[in-house]
């Protein structure tokens, strides 16, 4: 018997959702599919009520740290449909969902994922953007825990299980050794899953843009690399959008940042995208300014990025960072005035700045 959504949205919010944002072990139970995960409704008046409100306040206190937020309203239909996307794809990296008669499987529930996230529209709003990252900010920190018990006459392995308890009797008379290893989500199809990490990654990435704030927040992660996305661009394009990116970039080491936003922009750079690159310019340019600001301030040197990923951020967000300065010409003491635009001026002359500066003003000369 086909199970209902009011079932479905009941052991997704109390085995899954729940404690993605509370912290804690994750049930994932079986995979829920993309027609499923779009007839997934508010259902607010089926989950326990203290236990939603427990959730709610992580998310309050999740969402403070970016915004003045007091209030968050229960999951919608789009964040339903995200969270069963999600846990679908931690089930495609499941060791046991692959057998003998169903070996593409795994691909199968990843393509799903992929084309549930097309189906999901983008945030409509900014709110709509941190309402979202309070749900799926940790998704990234999942984490299953591998445990390898050694002994006497042998070594076994159990991914994401406890070993059974006959195993480890008697320890030091049979030499028992145990290692736990954990795994990140984006390491699972090596350890054990049957999919191919090109592909796994491919349906994380997608899932990810329909989260906005969650995919910049992210951005110095090892795996998927971050790309421009037209989600994350219309997300920082808005001036509270920008706010809330660069607040929650600031738990993210500054050299991360400049890689994976270098890396990125430099192939907007490369497309003359000079659209995206307007929005990307803005963002990076409060950055590099702010940055800049404390540096004047403290009287702190600036240190020289090792890779060129780096350098091309630091030079897209200095050529951005002098046009914020221009524009507000008498906000900062004359004296930190002059130290930012001597830390900006070698970075806006890099090659990569000025590429940005002849790119802009085309764009600028042609909208006049």
């Amino acid at each position: 018997m086909a199970e209902k959504p009011v079932a479905i949205a009941d052991r997704l919010f109390r085995d899954f959702l729940a404690p993605l944002v509370l912290g804690g072990e994750l049930r994932p139970g079986r995979p829920i599919g993309g027609k499923n995960a779009l007839l997934l409704g508010p259902f607010s008046d089926v989950i326990d009520k203290e236990h939603l409100a427990h959730v709610d306040l992580a998310r309050i206190g999740l969402a403070r740290h970016v915004a003045p937020i007091d209030r968050l309203e229960p999951p919608t239909p789009a964040e339903w449909a995200l969270a069963a996307g999600l846990h679908d794809l931690v089930q495609s990296a499941h060791p046991e969902l692959s057998g003998v008669f169903r070996g593409r499987a795994p691909a199968r529930l990843v393509q799903v994922v992929t084309l549930l996230a097309e189906r999901i529209a983008a945030p409509a709003t900014v709110g709509e953007a941190l309402s979202r990252h309070t749900w799926f900010a940790r998704a990234l920190e999942i984490t299953r825990t591998d445990t390898s018990v050694s002994f006497w006459v042998g070594k076994r392995a159990f991914l994401g299980k406890d070993p059974p308890s006959r195993l480890l009797a008697w320890p030091e008379l049979r030499r028992v050794h145990i290692d736990k290893t954990p795994r990140p989500l984006v390491e699972l199809p090596a350890a054990g899953g049957h999919i191919a990490a090109p592909e796994f990654e491919a349906g994380v990435t997608a899932w990810l843009r329909k989260t906005p704030l969650t995919d910049l927040a992210t951005c110095g992660r090892h795996a998927p690399a971050f790309a421009w996305s037209p989600e994350t661009l219309a997300f920082a394009s808005a001036r509270a959008g920008r706010t809330l990116a660069l607040r929650a970039l600031g738990d993210v080491a500054q050299l991360d940042v400049e890689t994976a936003l270098g890396r990125a922009t430099r192939m907007l750079l490369a497309a003359r995208a000079t659209a995206a690159l307007t929005v990307v310019c803005a963002l990076l340019g409060e950055w590099a300014l702010a940055n800049a600001i404390d540096r004047a301030e403290h009287a702190t040197p600036e240190t020289e990025p090792p890779a060129e990923d780096a350098l091309v951020a630091r030079a897209v967000g200095a050529y951005g960072a002098t046009q914020i300065l221009a524009a507000t010409t008498g906000t900062l003491r004359p004296d930190i005035a002059r130290a930012v635009r001597w830390q900006l001026q070698p970075w806006v002359q890099s090659p990569p700045g000025q590429v940005t500066k002849a790119l802009l003003a085309h764009e600028v000369a042609k909208t006049a």
